[in-house]
């Protein structure tokens, strides 16, 4: 506990940010030094590293996460495996850059989602919404030796928000400006944007999840075509166009995936966006070869996002920009979707910004959601979210 309190009235804190996504690809680690909390956050980026993981043990985590393969037991085992995953990564990140652990003041940690319900229904006599984050923040600490705060989307949902998206607190203090309306769009396995109007104060903030962003595609690319992803989107480039593409789409948009037309706040994850739901489009897709395909699942994932900026952002709203980091940031035929359909508003990656950039920005995210938690300071924004009320978001665990 003397580490911790020694730590809060530092003026400067290093802090570790570390996930891994919905994907389940790599653990990623982000080193941070940080000062002030909320809109006078000041930040800047050490280093930044993902550690890929061992495909056993994504397969292992992606059963326990599905109804179909997952059980109590599965859960329990994956809560310690997710912790002693992450520790071990943290571990090698600090002995290869020679940090000793005692220099570090805390870590973030945001766990690896089970199972994400955002959705009020009747249990037991209770209203409940519900989520679940494993990778116990206990095991982190005491196998790293460094306070940890975790589970920052439980007490969101425990007072009637979705828990998601979390990034745009993040996006706010970083990137809001007062003459640019801009909307950054986060595409890791799940898509996400957020709305920042010109001079947006915390309350004036609009985001929410807007569809699939590389779940469906990584899938498809691993169970049918033998590869992890697309590299730059380069396949699904070169499909040849059919006339069938069109269909599929609408019939996916308008047919297949309520998410997408639903109105904000809203927030979603791999329960619907599952092999489930990938099945029911290829039931539609029998006319079309793998790269075709491949090309449909892209396209969707551009097209659900325009979808939502165009239903939901500009009929009350200007933009100046877009920017795009995660994952699919780096798909060119994606981000040229993107492009061509917003002809009038400049749409770029992520412009670097203090050391954050588009592979470390969820990384440096629940770095600042710790430091908001040791500083006291409420993190959900509940036009966001839909909570009834601000509240501190995450857990502590401190080493023995």
């Amino acid at each position: 506990m003397k580490h911790l309190r020694l730590s809060v009235s530092k003026k400067k804190k290093k802090v570790l940010g570390v996930l891994s996504g919905t994907s389940v690809d790599a653990v990623d680690i982000a080193l941070i030094e940080i000062s002030g909390f909320g809109i006078k956050t000041k930040l800047k980026v050490i280093d930044f590293d993902a550690y890929p993981i061992n495909p056993h043990i994504k397969d292992y985590i992606l059963k326990a996460s599905t109804k179909k393969s997952g059980n109590v037991e599965n859960v329990c085992m994956t809560n310690f495996l997710v912790g002693r995953l992450f520790a071990n990564k943290i571990n090698i990140f600090l002995k290869r850059r020679n940090i000793s652990s005692n220099s570090i003041d805390f870590i973030g940690s945001h766990g690896q989602t089970i199972y994400h319900y955002p959705h009020n229904s009747k249990f037991l006599n209770y209203n409940l919404k519900s989520t679940l984050q494993v990778g116990d923040i206990s095991v982190i600490s005491n196998l790293t030796r460094i306070p940890t705060i975790g589970d920052f989307r439980t007490a969101d949902v425990a007072l009637g928000g979705d828990g998601a998206p979390l990034v745009p607190y993040l996006d706010y203090i970083l990137f809001r400006n007062s003459k640019k309306s801009r909307i950054l769009i986060n595409i890791g396995g799940i898509a996400n944007l957020t709305f920042l109007k010109a001079g947006a104060k915390i309350n004036d903030v609009i985001a929410f999840d807007t569809g699939p962003g590389n779940m469906l595609i990584d899938y498809y690319c691993q169970k049918f075509l033998n590869i992890n992803y697309d590299k730059d989107g380069k396949i699904a480039q070169s499909a040849f166009v059919t006339n069938e593409e069109e269909i599929l789409l609408n019939k996916i948009l308008y047919k297949l995936d309520p998410f997408v037309r639903k109105k904000p706040p809203k927030s979603t994850g791999r329960e619907v966006y599952s092999e489930e739901f990938l099945q029911k489009i290829l039931t539609y897709a029998e006319n079309l070869d793998k790269t075709q395909i491949l090309r449909v699942l892209t396209k969707y994932t551009a097209m659900s996002i325009i979808y939502n900026i165009e239903k939901f952002i500009m009929p009350k709203n200007n933009i100046d920009e877009i920017f795009l980091s995660g994952g699919g940031a780096n798909n060119k035929f994606l981000l040229n979707e993107l492009k061509k359909h917003f002809t009038n508003i400049e749409v770029k990656k992520l412009e670097t910004k203090n050391g954050v950039n588009v592979d470390n920005k969820e990384a440096v995210l629940f770095a600042v959601l710790a430091n908001e938690f040791v500083s006291h300071n409420p993190s959900n924004i509940t036009t966001v979210t839909g909570a009834k009320k601000n509240c501190i978001l995450g857990k502590l665990s401190i080493p023995e």
